[in-house]
């Protein structure tokens, strides 16, 4: 006799939150270079951090020329921050927006 309230496999694992392949059936090779790629992502991102702050007062001058250095500084270092502020928000967009296509792609 079958059960038909019984969800089946299909239904069952396509939701929004389920993940598309389980961890464990990943290749190694494959979990290897995306490592590599998001610590050389995650470098690069704080080196340009580093490299913006060192060069904070320069910037100011150049690109905010308000006449006042304390003003200039200020607007360069808040170009700063609206940046540091973001960089989770896009994580979290973008996380919500993979999630959601690739639910999508295996519940095809």
């Amino acid at each position: 006799m079958h059960n038909s309230a019984a969800p089946t496999s299909a239904t069952a694992t396509c939701s929004p939150t389920a993940p598309a392949v389980s961890a464990a059936a990943i290749e190694p090779a494959q979990r290897r270079r995306a490592i590599v790629a998001t610590v050389i992502g995650n470098g690069l991102e704080w080196f340009d951090f580093t490299v913006y702050s060192f060069f904070a007062i320069i910037i100011a001058k150049l690109f905010f020329p308000t006449g006042n250095d304390l003003s200039s500084l200020l607007l360069a270092v808040a170009t700063f921050g609206v940046g540091f502020f973001m960089r989770p928000v896009g994580g979290i967009v973008l996380g919500i927006y993979a999630t959601v296509s690739a639910a999508r792609r295996h519940c095809r």
